[in-house]
């Protein structure tokens, strides 16, 4: 029976084809369908002085430039944090975003991780050993001025000297309690991880589950009191953590596998994070070399960020142009969140989506240095950033919930077994492939990205349409898929 259904298949396929058999593109092998390529890093994103350095720093490691980008717009959102806050709505004054980002970026071992962290954070440590020696210049003042204050007599006292604070821009591996601390002192600060699988085994623990709503406060600017027996209790307000790291593929699949099942782990934690994938790039004998002076420009850009955290955070609006492009884009982006066939997991990220670019938008235009109002063109970067994050995040959402197959992948092997079982119709459409639920196709738009894909592959043929009115495309399959296959090869299918 798979015989002459195959047989009866490839005879019909041939017949509706307006292609001369000489003119048939030959198919890819299944195995080398693979994922969409992701789309590079969008340009005019970073000003010029980060730019002269990440591109060239980038290139010599031969990396993509979308991972360095990444992490090094993160740390600056770690040194702007808890000075500004952004008003994305003026008819919503509740709703306010910070400018704090977390960032993960997922990448194998041997992708520079460690190179990459330390040489863009390197202006950030510089940061904290000023910091610390003047503290430490500080305090040995305060303690000589408080023992002559208390050497003296209580009515020749003045006021009681004052304990200096303590700056700090970043962390490192540090307890709850501790950030609570450092955050009390300084409002924000980042947290920089060469490896984030530590973070999030801390964060499933069952004994450290306050940990996860402590971070889920500090990402929002929330307020954190912590009392302890027998010990001073204290408050904090509006805290502001950015956190940027790297963590390889399996550890992060397992832990978006969790958020996916629900529970616990679907709290939102996890979507908060910008997700972007790290990889390695052809090796060229010939590269270029990184600039000292770009260096030390980018190290003197950074620095020039942080200001003292006195004072409340000062609060960044939309211009009127820019203002109505964000309606624009809300529109489109709840519209969308509002899908009900979507995977609930994918909604919470999109849920997030907003927020990220208010963020973003945030950001780039402190980074442009524009003053307290975002431009259209910062909001248009950010938008775009966004649109770059999401092709990463369903990439890695994909990989965790669906294993390694692409959509393009998943959905060629359903065609196979359409084949076998003289299924397929006359025309193959995005609408039949929605309506089948191949692959777990979130949209009919992202099914005419998927039968474009195969056609670009040779798999499929474009045809007109049955049904003009409607618009869209419509394919058939290319005979030559199933010439180069047995009838006993397409059970397996």
């Amino acid at each position: 029976m798979v015989k002459a259904n195959f047989l009866a298949d490839l005879e019909r396929l041939k017949k509706p084809i307006p292609f001369s058999p000489e003119g048939l593109p030959e198919p890819a092998p299944l195995e080398e369908l693979g994922e969409e390529e992701l789309p590079p890093f969008p340009g005019e994103i970073l000003p010029g002085e980060l730019e002269a350095f990440l591109r060239p720093f980038a290139e010599r490691l031969a990396v993509e430039y979308g991972a360095v980008a990444i992490t090094a717009l993160g740390l600056a959102s770690g040194l702007l944090a808890g000075r500004y806050v952004v008003q994305p709505d003026p008819q919503n004054p509740t709703w306010r975003e910070g400018v704090n980002l977390w960032v993960a970026v997922i990448s194998d071992p041997g992708t520079k991780k460690t190179p990459i962290l330390k040489t863009l954070a390197e202006p950030l440590y510089e940061l904290e050993a000023h910091f610390q020696e003047e503290y430490e210049e500080r305090r040995r003042t305060y303690e000589l001025e408080r023992q002559a204050w208390q050497a003296s007599k209580p009515q020749e006292r003045g006021p009681e000297p004052q304990e200096p604070r303590a700056f700090r821009v970043l962390v490192e591996d540090a307890t709850k309690e501790a950030l609570a601390q450092v955050l009390k002192e300084n409002r924000g600060v980042v947290a920089v991880y060469d490896e984030l699988k530590g973070l999030f085994s801390t964060w499933q623990r069952v004994d450290r589950q306050a940990d996860r709503a402590f971070y889920l406060k500090a990402h929002s600017g929330g307020s954190h009191r912590e009392d302890r027996m027998g010990r001073k209790g204290h408050f904090v307000r509006d805290m502001w953590l950015a956190i940027v790291g790297f963590i390889q593929p399996g550890p992060f699949r397992r832990l978006l596998k969790e958020a996916a099942k629900g529970g616990e782990e679907a709290d939102g934690l996890v979507q908060r994070f910008v997700m972007v994938e790290g990889r390695l790039l052809p090796w060229k004998k010939e590269r270029p070399s990184v600039p000292r002076e770009a260096q030390e420009a980018y190290k003197a850009f950074m620095k020039g960020l942080w200001q003292s955290p006195e004072g409340a955070p000062r609060i960044l609006r939309f211009a009127p142009d820019a203002q109505e492009l964000w309606y624009e884009w809300e529109d489109e982006v709840e519209q969308e969140a509002r899908d009900p066939d979507l995977p609930p997991s994918w909604k919470a990220y999109l849920g997030k989506r907003l927020l990220l670019t208010a963020r973003f938008a945030g950001v780039l235009s402190l980074v442009w240095k524009e003053g307290e109002w975002v431009s259209a063109e910062s909001l248009l970067r950010a938008i775009e950033l966004v649109q770059w994050a999401d092709a990463h995040a369903k990439r890695i959402w994909r990989g965790a919930t669906r294993g390694d197959y692409s959509p393009a992948n998943r959905v060629a092997v359903r065609i196979l077994e359409r084949a076998r079982e003289g299924k397929l119709p006359e025309q193959i459409t995005p609408k039949w492939v929605w309506d089948l639920g191949f692959a777990g196709i979130e949209s009919v738009a992202q099914a005419a990205k998927v039968l474009q894909r195969l056609a670009e592959k040779g798999w499929l043929l474009e045809v007109q349409p049955r049904n003009r009115n409607r618009g869209g495309k419509a394919f058939v399959l290319n005979p030559k898929v199933l010439e180069g296959l047995k009838p006993e090869e397409l059970q397996g299918a």
